[in-house]
């Protein structure tokens, strides 16, 4: 791991305040058509706004341009996950600053196309895999990015898995300022348009899982207020929470609640 040093991590989170009982849900690798859009039905029938790091390639296919309308005129997030989903790029300052800037204009456009005249900025980027260095954390930086990476996955992209074992296992580790990860798409794939082929389980797994947090008394929030991002406040902006020592090159950022400390727990293909 190649981890940003200095001033370079105060644009990078993990994670919310854990005095605030709310949690954020995001979703990786769309937009990828019918499974983003059951994605999109489950948030809206519980209640529930979430955050999407989409990539450019996807988007700039053009197949779900209606659907980046409605997560802007439904109150969702839109941030990036890079232009390709490709590690090699994060290397190199200028390779990171084209692929945020191809996947920002290609957000950017498809709004256009979809007619939403107040397109909302694009400041939100998660690297592929949270994969960060120096070079990438700096094209970042300079094209006005924030770093949001995460605190809960599960491996709800593992074959075999059931909505309900990934509910639960979410469940099992859901603390106050969590950053949930899901995947309402397959990276660069997208195998089918009239069905969702790719993440089906994406829906199913909000539909259940939101009810449970609630009960809980945690409550899905806006990623940028779960973070404190409207005030710049509220956040854990730490070197120590951006550094996970011991883990492969896939595995992700957690936390068990002290923000001071992050473990990996799975590996993360998002």
């Amino acid at each position: 791991m190649l981890l940003p040093e200095g001033d370079l991590l105060r644009d990078v989170y993990l994670r919310g305040s854990p005095a605030v009982a709310t949690v954020a849900l995001t979703f990786d690798d769309g937009p990828n058509g019918r499974c983003t859009e059951a994605v999109l039905d489950a948030l809206q029938d519980v209640g529930a706004p979430g955050a999407f790091f989409v990539l450019g390639e996807n988007v700039a296919r053009g197949h779900d341009d209606a659907l980046l309308a409605r997560m802007v005129r439904e109150g969702h997030t839109i941030g990036v996950h890079s232009e390709t989903h490709g590690v090699r790029p994060l290397f190199r300052r200028g390779s990171t600053a084209e692929e945020l800037g191809a996947a920002r204009a290609a957000v950017d456009t498809a709004l256009a196309r979809a007619g939403v005249l107040e397109r909302p900025a694009i400041t939100l980027f998660r690297p592929p895999f949270g994969f960060l260095t120096n070079a990438a954390a700096e094209a970042a930086r300079e094209a006005g990015f924030h770093i949001v990476e995460w605190t809960v996955s599960v491996g709800d992209w593992e074959r075999g898995r059931r909505p309900e074992e990934i509910s639960e296992a979410i469940l099992a580790r859901a603390r106050p300022g969590d950053v949930i990860v899901l995947h309402d798409g397959d990276r660069t794939h997208h195998r089918s348009l009239a069905r969702c082929r790719d993440r089906p389980n994406a829906a199913a797994t909000v539909r259940l899982l939101v009810p449970a947090l609630l009960a809980r008394g945690l409550k899905p929030a806006p990623l940028p207020e779960v973070l404190g991002l409207a005030g710049m406040s509220g956040a854990v902006v730490s070197p120590s929470a951006a550094r996970w020592p011991g883990n492969g090159p896939h595995d992700p950022p957690s936390s068990d609640g002290d923000p001071s400390r992050s473990k990996g727990r799975d590996a993360e293909p998002t």
